[in-house]
Parts: C-alpha cells; sequence; structure tokens
C-alpha cells in the first residue's frame, strides 16, 4: 500500500532517470561541441560555463606545470667506471621513482608503438580530443557496459594527470579536459606531449616499494632494464599497466595479478598486430616469451642508503644547502631567524625529488677502505650510561688540501641502523689541544709576537676568572721553555699566555677564517681548547689543511656538481680560499708540529707503515672525555676523534683510541690511493722566514733564569760551605814533627815544638731535601 509519503515523494527511479537524462545531454553536448572544435552558440556557452572557475593557461603556464613532475635525484661518486661514466652511489630517498627521458627519440620503439596501439591509434591524426571516442565512453559509462574503454586520447590524459590533477568522472571535469586539450595542442608538438606523457603515466610500486613514474622507470622497476633494451612482451605489459596499475602490478603479494596483467598484455599485442605496428612473426614470438622469469628481484637492486647510508643523508643535507643558496637564502640567517630547520626539510625534499645528479667528492674505493680499517687494533668498550650500555664511537675526515675535497670519512663505530649520528662530519665536540696551534700560537707568530726558537715560563698561572690555578697535564710546571717544546709537549700555560698576549678577539679572528666560530660565552679556556660547543671533525680537519696549503684556508665540500635531469649544470664548486696565515708562518707552524711526532704524537709516528713526513697535533680535553689526533701530509690532511656520545671518561685503556683510528686510516688510504701519499715527500720551504725573536714573555725569561742562576750560585755556595777545609799543597805543618819524638814539633820551637792534636770530623750524610 502506498504510504503519504511516498506519494508526495516519488521513488529514486524518477531522480535516476532524471540525472541520466541530464547526463545523455550533456554528453550529447559535448559530443556536438566537439565535432565544432568548440564552435559559437549554445553549445560554447554551455561548455564555457562549465570551465568558468578553470584559469586560462599560456604557455608558460602549461610548460611550469609539465616541467613540475616530481623526478627521483641521483648521487655519484668523483670516480667513473670503464666507460668514462660516474659511478653511482643511489637514488636520493623518496617514495617515487621518475627517470625521466628527455628525448623521444631516445625512448623503445616498441614502448612507443605499444601506448599508440593500445591508448590512441589515431593519435597523429587528432587535434587533442576524438569525438567518437568521446561518444562511445559516454554510452558505456550511461548504459553501465561491461567493457570500459575510456574516451581520452594520448593529450587528455596528460592533462588530467597533470594539468587539472582531477580523476573525478565528474562532467564538468570532463569539459574542462577537453578544453585544455585542444590548447596544449596548439602550444606543443605532437612529439613533446607524447614524451611528457611516457614521462608521467603511473605503474604501481616497483621491485623495492618505490612508485614507479614514466616508462623509464617502469623499465627498470619491473625487468631491472634500460628502457631502451625491453623486448616486445615486456614494452606490451609496461603499455597494458596504464589503466590499472596496481590491478596488474607483478609484485602485488597473494594476489592473481600476474596472470591478469599477462592477459592484458596479450590484448596489446593484439592491437598493436591489429594496427600493424608489428608482424605476425612478431606477434607469435612475444606469446611464447617466458615473461614471468623475466621480472626484476628485489635482491638484484643496489639500495643507496642501504649500503652507503652516511654518505646518502649527507649529500641530502648539503644539496639542500646548497639549494637554499641559489635561491638567495643564508643558513646562517635562518638559523638566527629559528627558521633553519623547516626550511632544510623543504629543500631536502626538493633535492630528492627534483631529478638533480649530485656529483660528491667521495672516492668509492678508498671510501671502502678506510672504513673496513678504521677500528683495527681497537677494542670497542662500553659504559653504562643512564642504564643504558653505550659504545666508544670515532670520526674521522679524509680531506685533499689543495681543495678541502672530502674524499672519505668514517662516521662512527656503530651501524647506522644502531645509530644515525654522523661523528665525522655532524657531531661538534670540544678541541682539545688541538686548537693551540691554530688559535695560540699561529697568530702569535703571524703577528710577529714571538717566533718557534722563542721561549715562554712555564709556571703557575692564575686564571681570568679567579676560580684557581691553570694546571699542565703532568701537575708539573717546566720553567722556561721554547715555543717549539711547548707544542710539542703540549703544555697549557705557555699556550693561554700566548693568547693573552694575541688578544682574544684577534685570536678568534684568525680560527673563524678557518670555519671555525666561536660562541658569544666562549673566552680564555678556549685558548687550550674549552669551548661551549666545540667543531666537528669536518671543521677540525679543513682548519688544519690550512697550513699545508700555504694558510689558504678552503671549505670543506662534498658535492662538487648539480646538474639538472637533462644534464644542465645548475651549480659546480669554485674554490675560494681565504688567506688566513702567511707561507712562512704555516712552514714554521708545520715544523713545529713535524716535532709532535716525537712528542705526544710518538704512538702515531711509531706506527705509520711506510717513511712519510706526517705533521700533526694530539688533542686531550678535560677528563679525557675527548680525544683528537689531526695530521696531515703535503696532499691530504686526515683528522680523528674518539669519545662517547655521552659525558663519560676514556680511561687509560682508550688513551690512544684516536691515534689508532688515524693510523688506520692513514694506512690504508695510502694503500688505496698511493698517488695521494708520495713517499720521502716533504713540506715546501717557501723561503724568508722570519729569524728568532725573544719573543712577548722575554723580561719574564730573563727574570727567571736571573733567579734561578742566583738561587743556583747560592745553593753551591751553601753547599761549599759545609764542606772541611782543605789543606793547600806543599804548605809546612806546625810544629814540624820531630823523627825522634812521636808527638813532637820540630825541636827549633820556643815552646819545644809542642801542639794539640787535630781530631779528623766525621761528616755525616745530607738528608733527602738536600739531594739534587
Amino acid at each position: 500500500m502506498e504510504t503519504r509519503k511516498e506519494r508526495f515523494h516519488p521513488p529514486n527511479r524518477w531522480k535516476t532517470v532524471g540525472k541520466s537524462v541530464g547526463k545523455i545531454f550533456l554528453w550529447t553536448l559535448l559530443f556536438v561541441t566537439c565535432l565544432g572544435t568548440l564552435a559559437v552558440g549554445v553549445g560554447f556557452g554551455i561548455v564555457s560555463a562549465m570551465v568558468i572557475d578553470q584559469p586560462v593557461l599560456n604557455r608558460d603556464d602549461f610548460q611550469k606545470k609539465l616541467d613540475s613532475l616530481v623526478q627521483t635525484s641521483f648521487a655519484y661518486f668523483q670516480n667513473k667506471d670503464t666507460n668514462g661514466v660516474p659511478v653511482e652511489i643511489g637514488t636520493l630517498r623518496s617514495g617515487d621513482e621518475r627517470l625521466p627521458i628527455t628525448k623521444l627519440d631516445q625512448v623503445n620503439p616498441l614502448l612507443q608503438k605499444a601506448f599508440i596501439s593500445m591508448e590512441d591509434w589515431k593519435y597523429y591524426e587528432h587535434n587533442g580530443i576524438r569525438p567518437t571516442s568521446i561518444a562511445r565512453a559516454a554510452w558505456q559509462q550511461l548504459s553501465n557496459a561491461d567493457t570500459q574503454t575510456g574516451g581520452s586520447t594520448i593529450t587528455q590524459q596528460l592533462v588530467k594527470l597533470i594539468i587539472l590533477e582531477d580523476r573525478r568522472q565528474e562532467i564538468d571535469r570532463k569539459a574542462k579536459e577537453i578544453v585544455l586539450s585542444l590548447r596544449i595542442e596548439k602550444m606543443f608538438s605532437k612529439n613533446e606531449i607524447f614524451l611528457y606523457y611516457l614521462n608521467s603515466v603511473y605503474f604501481g610500486d616497483s621491485a623495492t616499494g618505490r612508485n614507479m613514474y614514466g616508462v623509464s622507470s617502469a623499465a627498470k622497476g619491473l625487468f631491472d632494464k634500460d628502457q631502451k633494451d625491453l623486448n616486445l612482451p615486456q614494452a606490451a605489459y609496461i603499455a597494458g599497466m596504464v589503466q590499472r596499475p596496481n590491478d596488474y602490478n607483478p609484485f602485488k603479494e597473494n594476489s592473481d595479478n600476474i596472470q591478469v596483467g599477462i592477459k592484458r598484455m596479450k590484448l596489446v599485442l593484439d592491437k598493436m598486430l591489429e594496427h600493424k605496428a608489428i608482424t605476425k612473426q612478431q606477434y607469435d614470438e612475444a606469446l611464447r616469451f617466458d615473461l614471468v622469469a623475466s621480472f626484476a628481484k628485489p635482491e638484484s637492486f643496489e639500495n643507496g642508503y642501504e649500503r652507503y647510508p652516511f654518505i646518502m643523508y649527507a649529500v641530502e643535507t648539503q644539496a639542500a644547502e646548497l639549494l637554499m643558496k641559489l635561491d638567495g637564502l643564508d643558513p646562517n640567517e635562518l638559523s638566527k631567524q629559528g627558521k633553519y630547520k623547516t626550511t632544510l626539510d623543504q629543500y631536502k625534499q626538493k633535492a630528492t625529488t627534483g631529478g638533480y645528479r649530485f656529483y660528491t667528492t667521495v672516492d668509492e674505493n678508498l671510501y671502502n677502505k678506510v672504513n673496513e680499517a678504521a677500528l683495527k687494533n681497537i677494542t670497542i668498550q662500553k659504559r653504562t650510561y643512564k642504564g643504558k650500555k653505550v659504545p666508544v664511537n670515532v670520526g674521522a675526515v679524509v680531506l685533499d688540501n689543495k681543495t678541502g675535497a672530502i674524499l672519505a670519512f668514517v662516521s662512527g663505530s656503530e651501524k647506522f641502523s644502531a645509530n644515525q649520528r654522523d661523528h665525522a662530519l655532524n657531531v661538534s665536540r670540544q678541541p682539545g689541544s688541538t686548537i693551540k696551534p691554530l688559535l695560540d700560537y699561529g697568530p702569535a707568530l703571524e703577528e710577529r709576537l714571538l717566533s718557534p726558537g722563542s721561549k715562554i715560563v712555564d709556571e703557575e698561572l692564575r686564571k681570568a676568572d679567579g676560580s684557581g690555578t691553570y694546571k699542565n697535564a703532568n701537575n708539573r710546571y717546566q720553567g722556561p721553555v721554547t715555543v717549539s717544546e711547548a707544542l710539542k709537549w703540549s703544555y697549557n700555560i705557555p699556550a693561554i699566555k700566548t693568547f693573552q698576549n694575541v688578544g682574544q678577539k684577534r685570536a678568534f679572528s684568525y680560527i673563524q677564517k678557518m670555519g671555525l666560530t666561536p660562541d658569544k660565552k666562549d673566552g680564555e679556556s678556549s685558548s687550550i681548547g674549552g669551548f661551549t660547543h666545540g667543531f666537528t671533525v669536518q671543521q677540525m680537519t679543513a682548519a688544519f689543511s690550512t697550513l699545508a696549503n700555504g694558510g689558504k684556508y678552503n671549505e670543506p665540500y662534498l658535492i662538487s656538481k648539480i646538474t639538472d635531469s637533462a644534464g644542465n649544470i645548475i651549480w659546480e664548486y669554485k674554490a675560494k680560499p681565504v688567506t688566513v696565515f702567511s707561507p712562512q708562518t704555516s712552514y714554521q707552524l708545520t715544523v713545529m708540529l713535524q716535532n709532535v711526532l716525537n712528542g705526544t704524537a710518538s704512538y702515531t709516528r711509531d706506527r705509520i707503515q711506510g717513511n712519510y713526513r706526517i705533521a700533526g697535533k694530539t688533542g686531550t680535553t678535560n677528563d679525557d672525555k675527548d680525544l683528537w689526533f689531526v695530521g696531515y701530509t703535503p696532499n691530504i690532511t686526515i683528522g680523528t676523534w674518539g669519545g662517547f656520545d655521552y659525558p663519560m671518561e676514556m680511561g687509560s685503556s682508550m688513551r690512544y683510541i684516536a691515534q689508532q683510528t688515524w693510523v688506520n686510516v692513514f694506512n690504508s688510504a695510502a694503500k688505496a690511493r698511493p698517488d695521494l701519499f708520495p713517499k720521502g715527500a716533504g713540506f715546501s720551504n717557501p723561503g724568508n722566514l722570519p729569524g728568532t725573536i725573544c719573543g712577548f714573555d722575554c723580561g719574564n725569561v730573563a727574570d727567571y733564569e736571573r733567579k734561578k742562576a742566583e738561587e743556583e750560585a747560592k745553593k753551591k755556595a751553601e753547599e761549599e760551605a759545609k764542606k772541611p777545609p782543605v789543606p793547600k799543597p806543599n804548605e809546612p805543618t806546625y810544629p814540624p814533627p820531630n823523627p825522634d819524638k812521636p808527638g813532637t814539633g820540630g825541636g827549633g820551637n820556643d815552646n819545644g815544638g809542642t801542639r794539640p792534636p787535630v781530631e779528623t770530623p766525621i761528616l755525616k750524610p745530607r738528608s733527602s731535601n738536600e739531594l739534587d
């Protein structure tokens, strides 16, 4: 029985009929409009109303949209393969895999034929749309036909994918698609449109789980092949995936996708044969091909983030910073504004998805060898910190002195999966005594406040803040020592005095030129390595390379060149050396630092394999929390650090961890790249070395030595006074002995020659306080 509500509200079948009639009218209108190519009249007005909210795009607008496709970026080693091509490190992380092709004639002809045959066999004949196809698609949609062939040309598909970014099945979206397709065909050639299409089509997940965009990435991700090398059935399989990529993807687990995909591939082959794109013989051979066996295996892909995670993440960061600078942004200013991290993350996204090629300075073989050898003869000890066992870590950098190029680095003692901190490039630590030649003695030599032979009194020295006195590591004072000796044995007092006489502001200005920026809170204790934040191994290594490079500092860099996906260079490293010290000062420091190998770095000297000239400096912070050694040859500087990630003492058992790491890295690097480490090669003397000067502590040294001489003379006099008188030679004794009467004097004296006998004194040994 019909209810009252049903009488006033007829069943939905009338709504359905009305909606269908409306759709038929609109589709018919579109069909008529297409026939007249947007001719004037009522049809044009109605279609125009549908697209009124769509901006009118000119060629530049279209170009920007088409060029904005996310593309895969790559990183490369500096070394090349046998064909002279840089060796790939890996693709930068992104959920998408895009390998765009720059010219249509580079696309496999079989792929082109497969797509044209399956998707738009009259592509080169129409003007962007095919009215008959639109009418057929409309009828299939309205009648809910089992077969849905789609009415979009390749041009329309490109507009839908890239320009509209709208996959709705509504009539207004279709109207916009038609209008834009007609416009883009007038602005771009058929080959340009087809190439953009082939680079933008989505194919689902690759064998490694990354989204594949474009035929090149599909060829690599599905068959582990360059698209140029695809055979006919493989090309047909790829072309068949376009309409339903996830349903035809062969890597979906527990599904019949492969069989469904092969059935679709056969349909593509049928279409190709039908349109005479292939011969019957090619068709039959393609059907016999074992396609399943040709699918890529996940294990056949080498993931750069798995093999070289520290390199890949370092490239991401440095690439992002370079792209920021290319856009006129200053990382330092962004840091002050608190915007650096957010901006960096945005540019990392740009770096990883912009289709860039990042060419690094890293030498593949050198990197592998030093990382294999770095922990040789080192026991990785663990300490408990807040209930957690943590291992000791290391960091090392191998740097080219002439350019600042980072050739290799060691990021830590743990795998990336266990500890993501990069102790070579990112982690800042207190530099300890390694700072002395850079901050104290270098500026003093340059300012002619002293020379290597100048003496400084190593004595008790009160701290500027009145909190106590400075001490040496051995808790003893040496008195006057030469600058060279003070550096050789790393005495603290001479370094602090030197820093005081140079002046804090002036001394800091020198290390700032070498990329070492002190904190506002840093002061006098910086002269012996006490900084608020400290520096990275990369920074300290680059600073020392200044001395090997004649006093010219080069900023360390990991990326030497950036190109876009078409191979155009958008940035290339250009050296901008900064003069810090004169060649004479650098050479004097180098000579003194060579002598360190006979002092605090004798451990390193005794373990170097071969005849090499090395200069360097050890460093130890308070309580042995950080251990350093930075050493250099004429060509290469290597910096190493050892310590815990948390504030814990190293202890005597790990006292030489930094020097042992340095030895391991140096010996392995010299074997891997002997051209960089010529044996026996010495440092070049620039000549015109300044003469020895007395130095700023000259008066104090003189007073000290005068007082010491006086004290020694006084002590000697006191010791002489304690000794018994010694008879003079040939002096007669009184009275003369009487041979006739024992115990009497000579016979000619008035007193009968008698004299009391003289007793021999008994000498007592001196107390221990009096011994030398």
